[in-house]
């Protein structure tokens, strides 16, 4: 038996949060547990989870005093359940999102090979319609003037670079994510730098350079509502959206160099 435990990261949308775990419960894959971070939230978030869950044996409650964003929150709950519930594998679950396939655990452990790092299943939204799966440019030219366009904006310059005109890759969709125990042989979680957004592509880029590999698996699913918490903080603006976005590409931008480095010193020993 695999031992599993799956972390929800919760942000003032307590109400999601309930229904996700709830929905996790009711799995028929016999999980260590089920780790709940509150991310900073300045409302009854963590009252109304302790009491929510107070007689429940498999579900512990975490809180971080402040708003640490998505990385460094859910590693909050990665380190609690690999060091104090001793979990191989730990499951990354968005607290919008609902698990409606009771063999959604079952299938994604059966995904697992050695050098396989993370693995993704599909997601469905509205009406039953499946979530894209992200396309992202990871070239050294586009990445360089992704940066460069993003300073642009920042500072109101008029200059704009053709970007997306190298290869893209897919890349699996962060809102619910297994690590392997081969990933955690050389990370602890999530890079640690950003704060909300460019994390599937910082995992992507984390992975190649251990010469690890990432799954999807599309028998499995799970139902995503999106965006939930950014709603209920900062109503999807798109203003802060692109702040965030930006903050977050001059750390993509390293992990590319960093790989692409890594590239050819293997091709120099070759």
């Amino acid at each position: 038996m695999y031992n599993l435990v799956i972390v929800v990261l919760n942000y003032l949308n307590y109400k999601d949060t309930i229904e996700c775990v709830d929905s996790i419960l009711k799995m028929q894959y016999p999980i260590r547990g089920v780790v709940v971070v509150d991310n900073g939230s300045h409302n009854e978030s963590v009252s109304v989870l302790k009491e929510t869950y107070r007689k429940a044996e498999r579900v512990w409650i975490r809180r971080s005093r402040k708003n640490r964003g998505y990385a460094r929150g859910n590693n909050i709950g990665i380190h609690f359940a690999r060091k104090r519930l001793k979990a191989d594998y730990v499951l990354i679950a968005n607290n919008d999102t609902v698990f409606i396939d009771k063999d959604y655990v079952k299938g994604m452990l059966h995904a697992y090979e050695p050098g396989v790092g993370v693995i993704g299943g599909r997601i469905l939204l509205k009406d039953e319609h499946e979530q894209p799966s992200i396309s992202y440019y990871l070239g050294f030219r586009d990445s360089v003037l992704r940066y460069v366009n993003g300073l642009s904006a920042k500072y109101g310059s008029s200059f704009d670079f053709p970007e997306a005109e190298g290869e893209s890759v897919r890349i699996l969709h962060g809102c619910a994510l297994m690590f392997t125990p081969d990933f955690f042989r050389f990370f602890q979680g999530f890079y640690k730098r950003t704060f909300l957004y460019g994390e599937e592509a910082v995992l992507y880029l984390m992975c190649q350079c251990k010469g690890l590999r990432q799954v999807y698996v599309p028998e499995v699913k799970i139902f995503h509502k999106e965006d939930q918490s950014s709603l209920m903080s900062f109503q999807n603006d798109r203003t802060v959206i692109k702040q965030y976005a930006f903050q977050s590409q001059k750390y993509v931008l390293w992990w590319v160099v960093k790989y692409r480095i890594q590239l050819l010193l293997k091709r120099k020993k070759l």
